[in-house]
């Protein structure tokens, strides 16, 4: 719940900042509740292993100039 609980959160502040429906879904694609459809060319992508041994793709943003969420 502790993830859910944080993507919560993070989804309240965007909204207060007045995100669009791009930066929200983007968001919840980060924090990796929905994957991306095309591997974003910007980033780097390695494999992780959860504590019960499920193996989860770790998507690696490089930096971009644009408006925080």
């Amino acid at each position: 719940m502790t993830a859910r609980r944080q993507l919560q959160a993070e989804i309240e502040s965007a909204v207060r900042e007045q995100a669009t429906a791009a930066q929200i879904v983007d968001l919840i694609i980060r924090a990796g509740w929905q994957p991306r459809p095309l591997p974003d060319p910007n980033s780097e992508y390695l494999e992780g292993v959860l504590a019960n041994g499920v193996r989860v793709p770790i998507e690696i943003r490089h930096a971009m100039v644009g408006q925080p969420l």
